[in-house]
């Protein structure tokens, strides 16, 4: 594949520009208003777009709030996973993965901003254990498949995705602690090394 064909189209460019006015009108309205005081038809117009435009592009508010820097994970991580080397031990895949999920700097800025109005608003959590929830699936789902274990029967790739989800919560709340001085990295490297020290492959 040739670098012009692997680039983007004008169409597919316009339509990313679209997606990032809309997170960006959000989550300043969010920061200015509050959520609940913010309605989707604000968020249209300070991105200069219809409402339906809008919802071409996301379901409810609580979807703009996370936005494709967040829910783009669960993508890339059951792509990731899919390209590790067939033999390799699926503990190291899986940490291996999560080492290249982490955030470019503006990324992490995003984040940031969205898991501080996420704690100043409860009633956010909800969609936020829910992509918790589609991470700790794809993992579980690649563990069964890499090692030939049934997921209704066997506790194995529960107890990794599990691990895994934990690991990815936990260490983006410290982070955020922070204000995003400590190494994501690291938090996840010592959480996943610490939680999945017993788990050999069986």
């Amino acid at each position: 594949m040739t670098i012009d064909e692997a680039a983007p189209t004008r169409r597919e460019r316009k339509k990313l520009e679209t997606r990032k006015a809309l997170e960006q009108a959000a989550l300043r309205l969010f920061g200015e208003k509050g959520y609940d005081q913010t309605t989707v038809e604000d968020i249209a117009e300070a991105a200069d777009v219809a409402v339906r435009t809008f919802f071409r592009y996301f379901a409810t508010k609580q979807d703009v709030l996370f936005g494709e820097v967040v829910t783009d994970r669960i993508t890339r991580l059951r792509t990731e996973l899919g390209n590790r080397p067939l033999d390799e031990d699926p503990l190291e895949s899986v940490m291996a993965v999560l080492n290249v999920l982490g955030f470019t700097p503006q990324e992490e800025e995003e984040v940031l901003a969205r898991l501080d109005l996420m704690r100043r608003q409860p009633t956010l959590v909800t969609r936020y254990l829910e992509i918790i929830d589609e991470l700790r699936t794809a993992v579980v789902e690649f563990v069964a498949e890499r090692t030939g274990l049934d997921p209704k029967v066997d506790l194995y790739p529960y107890l990794v995705g599990g691990a895994w989800a934990t690991v990815w919560d936990a260490a983006l709340k410290l982070w955020v602690a922070s204000g995003g001085q400590r190494s994501l990295r690291e938090l996840w490297r010592e959480g996943f090394d610490a939680l999945t020290e017993g788990l050999h492959r069986p």
